[in-house]
């Protein structure tokens, strides 16, 4: 049974008894024989702007003088694990796993809307990759841009919390349980493309109100409502999760047609899928992230009474100064 691709509609089709085409991923799937560890990307669209935003990210830093007052070296680790990892699922056999095992697609998937985002953020990417561009074109070109009402008015419509949350819901929702747009993105490469853009930048939007994007801040100032705000955004994915769970048949079936790496049958990768959804990158993750702001917020408040009783000390102090002078 030969395999042969459509010239201009994004498709491979096998011909089978009956006479109709059999439709398979077109986008990087893993050539009969080949090994999986193998299938390495190398996809120059992709990896320019990832390797100009390095780029401009180190150049900032080394013309920011005094960084060292406001910009930790911790961020530039956090941000650049951040870079490595956002190559690593696009162009390592993890991508091209995806086009085979749902699960695979699933694990790239979360680690670029749940790992990548606040990494990017922890390293405070805006002052270092704006110092990074060439002065004339940041002054003239990006400036305008930033500081425009119209710009600011849309980013905050954006970044609204429940604008957020259902941007992040809708997009998982949307994706896995449309009429066909799951198994479309796995036969359309600019589809798959979007599918891709559309997570990775509604990840970016709902983590802005969790994490301080310095030297922004975020428009949930209190981190009680924060940790509302996170798991506010994560019934949704579990709901989402549970449905893909508990499914009992196969919801995609490009995925029944193509050749597995893994043991199991379809239908158990994609129940392992649902499951990696909701344990490791739902309940373990929202348990992390809700402790490390519940740690933040403990913190801040320990500091702000401290604060308070060495400003009331302090005045106590000044009393009885004021008390034993003569004449006071």
């Amino acid at each position: 049974m030969g395999v042969e691709r459509r010239e201009g509609q994004g498709m491979l089709t096998i011909p089978v008894p009956s006479g109709a085409p059999v439709a398979l991923p077109s986008h990087d799937v893993i050539a009969e024989g080949a090994d999986w560890w193998t299938a390495w990307n190398f996809d120059v669209q992709y990896l320019i702007p990832v390797a100009v935003l390095a780029f401009l990210y180190a150049r900032g830093l080394t013309r920011w003088e005094n960084r060292g007052r406001y910009h930790s070296p911790w961020r530039t680790v956090s941000y650049y694990t951040g870079i490595v990892l956002l190559v690593l699922i696009y162009e390592s056999p993890l991508d091209r796993l995806g086009e085979h095992h749902f699960s695979m697609h699933m694990i790239q998937h979360n680690i670029s809307m749940m790992i990548i985002p606040p990494l990017i953020y922890l390293g405070a990417p805006a002052t270092p990759v704006l110092r990074g561009l060439p002065r004339g074109f940041r002054k003239q070109v990006v400036s305008p841009v930033l500081r425009s009402p119209v710009m600011r008015a849309f980013w905050g419509f954006l970044t609204h919390p429940v604008v957020a949350v259902v941007l992040f819901a809708a997009s998982q929702w949307i994706w896995h349980l449309g009429p066909g747009y799951y198994d479309l993105a796995l036969r359309d490469d600019l589809v798959h493309d979007i599918q891709h853009i559309s997570f990775f930048a509604v990840a970016m939007i709902f983590w802005w109100n969790i994490v301080d994007p310095k030297p922004r801040r975020s428009r949930i100032r209190s981190m009680g409502l924060r940790i509302v705000y996170f798991y506010g955004a994560m019934v949704p994915k579990h709901i989402l999760a549970a449905f893909i769970t508990f499914a009992d048949a196969p919801f995609y079936p490009t995925y029944e047609r193509v050749r597995l790496f893994l043991p199991g049958t379809p239908l158990q990768d994609q129940q392992l899928a649902g499951l990696l959804m909701w344990v490791p990158f739902g309940e373990a993750l929202n348990l992390t992230v809700a402790g490390i702001i519940f740690a933040i917020w403990w913190r801040q408040s320990d500091q702000r009474q401290r604060e308070a009783e060495a400003a009331r000390e302090a005045a106590r102090e000044a009393e009885r100064a004021m008390a034993a002078t003569p004449g006071a």
